[in-house]
């Protein structure tokens, strides 16, 4: 895809970087989400609802994801070690930047 090339979506990796794509578009005169939908990453609690119009972000509860790493942290170090893989959901909150 070339700079030309339309597009009708901005996935971004912060909510501070999507809020700064959302003044970029506004100032190239396209519409949020009426020309281009706008998703950020963090749910930033100060910068997500206070976008104009308040952007739609990934949400990966991070502190019950700090509390998943904690927790094997901590029994490592008591002597309990353990090995694998672990997983934390997370969702889409679904605001105002999207259609």
């Amino acid at each position: 895809m070339g700079a030309g090339d339309p597009f009708d979506a901005v996935f971004c990796g912060s909510d501070q970087i999507a809020r700064g794509a959302a003044d970029a578009l506004q100032a190239a005169g396209r519409r949020v989400p009426g020309d281009v939908a706008l998703v950020g990453f963090d749910n930033w609690d100060v910068m997500a609802p206070a976008c104009q119009p308040p952007l739609t972000s990934v949400d990966m509860e991070l502190e019950a994801l700090g509390r998943t790493a904690a927790d094997p942290l901590l029994a490592a170090i008591n002597g309990e070690p353990s090995t694998g893989r672990h997983t934390r959901p997370c969702r889409l909150v679904i605001r105002d930047s999207t259609a």
